[in-house]
């Protein structure tokens, strides 16, 4: 009896197979290393150092077969792209995103990352202005001011062995972010760099743990787990601290006087406005909007000065070039930086961009496939094999920041930049970042000489490509 239902249990799970499972005869090559039933799932299990060693494969082994290559996840079927004509008709006909992305949506919902397509859509219009350059040239001036503060806090480390800068580079991005596109009190922003920054470094990581556990992508499992219990008290413990906020804000407004102009407000002010003369926004709606632009941004912006830090670090003539640079653009090298100032620094944002294409916070992205392409179910752009795509030409492993000062250089493609997304669902916060990230480093190259060595750095994945191993740099006060 127990050997004829063992058979049938067998006879099923074939029969299952090669049905449900069975690869299409249009599909690309299948990624090797797959099982019966579970797919690829055993791959991703192991530590943060492991995970990316797979994405990294996964994206090579795309461009070794022809710009696609299969994944399977139990019944999920994904097909990772990394040729760019495809990549670009992935980006402009699919917005939605597949159900991982959705393991944040207690947490940030309607906001631009996890929103569903109609509620982005509208959304999204109505923050752009939030974002624009008139409205980020008003954010200079405290962008100077917290990195200044920045470049004090370092002081801490001279004379002193090699450390993780990370740390200080978290708190200088919650901060910027906190006085400029949120226009927080000093009092508030404290909050956020200490309480909140702890809570959604946990939250992001436990995102990861559920990613890598494929038993915990199926919603009634991961409803009953520990995991599940934690992600409920951290996302309670950050709408406990974004709510007053909001609130209190909310009240403040109402009790304003004298006319007040939004045009080149912070995002927070102006979603308020919105809300109150458009009943467009909720306070949820508000408060998933701050989330998400505080989670996407202080964890990719950190890791990209890490790995700015060390390239510059690792290339004394590339340091040299930046600092000569800033001598040139400032008179006086007390002086802040001006927004004019900020746009003559063409080599030190070549240098951005060039760490950003070999660093790539965010190496890959993806779509669920709800429109009639040449792709089905999901597809993941391989966006570390674009960033290296035979396109750049024959040194597109290599660090050549002066690339990106001849543009007929480059490729044509857009797709083959997309360190801050592409298409239309691409960061609404590319130009903020930019403008944050090179007040600070210029403040920083022409304190400090950068020492180090990025060579031998070993990195992890979990939401965002991270240095964690052999990272460490050194600081000299220039003379």
């Amino acid at each position: 009896m127990y050997a004829v239902g063992l058979v049938l249990i067998c006879f099923v799970v074939l029969a299952v197979w090669s049905t449900w499972f069975k690869q299409r005869p249009d599909a690309p090559a299948l990624m090797p290393g797959s099982l019966p039933i579970i797919g690829h799932s055993h791959l991703i299990i192991g530590d943060r150092k492991h995970l990316w060693n797979f994405v990294r494969h996964v994206n090579e082994s795309s461009l070794e077969h022809d710009g696609a290559i299969e994944l399977w996840f139990g019944p999920n079927r994904y097909y990772v792209v990394t040729d760019p004509e495809d990549c670009l008709t992935l980006v402009n006909a699919c917005y939605s995103k597949p159900y991982i992305y959705g393991f944040a949506k207690e947490f940030l919902n309607n906001g631009l990352i996890t929103a569903d397509v109609s509620v982005w859509k509208n959304h999204r219009k109505l923050l752009n202005p939030a974002f624009n350059q008139q409205v980020l040239n008003t954010f200079v001036n405290e962008m100077n001011v917290q990195s200044r503060n920045l470049v004090l806090n370092l002081q801490n480390e001279i004379g002193k062995k090699p450390f993780d800068v990370r740390h200080y580079l978290i708190t200088f991005t919650l901060s910027t972010i906190s006085r400029t596109s949120l226009g927080l009190t000093a009092q508030e922003q404290k909050q956020i760099d200490k309480d909140y920054a702890v809570a959604i470094e946990d939250l992001l990581a436990l995102y990861c743990d559920r990613f890598q556990k494929v038993w915990l992508h199926i919603g009634f499992i991961f409803s009953w787990s520990a995991l599940k219990r934690k992600q409920d008290k951290l996302t309670t413990t950050l709408k406990n601290i974004m709510n007053p906020i909001i609130l209190k804000r909310k009240s403040e407004m109402k009790t304003k006087t004298e006319p007040i102009y939004y045009d080149d407000a912070p995002v927070l002010d102006q979603m308020l406005q919105m809300s109150h003369e458009q009943d467009v926004f909720s306070v949820d709606d508000i408060r998933e909007h701050l989330d998400t632009l505080v989670a996407a941004s202080y964890d990719t912006t950190s890791s990209a000065l890490s790995f700015i830090l060390l390239l510059i670090a690792s290339y004394p003539e590339v340091q040299e070039k930046i600092y000569k640079e800033i001598q040139e653009v400032l008179q006086n090298m007390e002086d802040d930086f001006t927004k004019h100032d900020l746009q003559k620094l063409v080599y030190l944002e070549a240098v951005m961009k060039e760490t950003m294409r070999l660093y790539v916070a965010v190496p890959i992205i993806a779509r669920q496939i709800d429109v009639d392409v040449k792709l089905s179910n999901t597809g993941i752009i391989g966006v570390h094999a674009l960033h290296r795509h035979p396109l750049w030409g024959p040194d597109a492993n290599e660090f050549k920041p002066e690339r990106w000062l001849d543009p007929s250089t480059l490729p044509t493609n857009p797709v083959l930049f997309a360190a801050f997304g592409i298409g239309k669902r691409n960061c609404i916060g590319k130009l903020f970042a930019m403008l944050m990230m090179k007040t600070a480093l210029a403040h920083i190259i022409r304190k400090y000489q950068i020492i180090g060595d990025i060579h031998n750095v070993e990195c992890e994945f979990d939401v965002v490509l991270k240095p964690v191993t052999n990272h460490h740099i050194e600081l000299k006060l220039r003379s």
